[in-house]
């Protein structure tokens, strides 16, 4: 759902129209006055002179109601959440839940998705981060759930660079015989370091830390001539 303003009614629906790019018959639109959600609502018009409106796009609303009851309450939660953020940035995106190999992902789509993006992910990062925080508040580690945000195919890109880092992480530990503990990453970026090097027969990975900022430890593993000495 997302925000408008206009000296009158009619034109903060107008601006909706225009930004949306849609007929008034696709929206579902609501007076901010008349349906408030707290205090506040209620002083913006007074303190602005403004009249405000929410509106929303009816066939979201018909394809979130047909499919909330197999969405888990954590993901929809989380979904909420970012578009919250999003209409407080004013950015005009679309937001889809994929479900791929057993992670639920919150798709950003729209022309506005760079301002959820940021300067190398940072701002996707940050996000994600905030809301896995959010629904994670307050539940017990072994029941907790993590969504992942992505955007323009950002994850992808950012797998191949995971990977790319723990293979030349991987050398650099074969060549000092140190251990090398990577930056904090969430669960699914761990998972893909794990995997890269699960093969590997030179160096041994494992996790130190809590959730979400767990950090992998990628550390050599002694041939038998070493082990005999060691």
């Amino acid at each position: 759902m997302m925000e408008f303003s206009g000296k009158t009614y009619e034109e903060a629906v107008n601006k909706a129209l225009e930004k949306l790019n849609v007929s008034k018959d696709e929206l579902i639109i609501e007076k901010i006055s008349d349906k408030p959600n707290s205090i506040l609502d209620i002083l913006k018009e007074k303190q602005t002179g403004q009249v405000y409106i929410r509106v929303k796009l009816k066939n979201q609303v018909q394809q979130k109601e047909s499919h909330s009851e197999e969405i888990p309450e954590y993901v929809q939660k989380s979904l909420q959440i970012l578009k919250d953020i999003a209409n407080y940035m004013q950015a005009m995106v679309n937001i889809k839940i994929n479900f791929v190999s057993g992670d639920y992902i919150l798709e950003i789509e729209g022309e506005d998705k760079g301002l959820l993006i940021g300067k190398h992910g940072n701002t996707l990062n940050s996000l994600q981060n905030y809301i896995n925080f959010i629904i994670n508040k307050n539940v017990p580690k072994d029941q907790r759930n993590y969504v992942i945000i992505d955007s323009d195919n950002y994850r992808e890109r950012r797998k191949k660079q995971l990977i790319d880092l723990a293979l030349k992480t991987a050398k650099l530990v074969q060549q000092k015989k140190e251990p090398i503990t990577l930056p904090p990453m969430l669960a699914f970026e761990r998972k893909i370091i794990h995997i890269a090097l699960k093969d590997n027969q030179y160096v041994t990975t494992y996790s130190v830390g809590e959730n979400p900022y767990k950090s992998v430890v990628i550390a050599p593993l002694l041939d038998s001539s070493e082990a005999m000495f060691s």
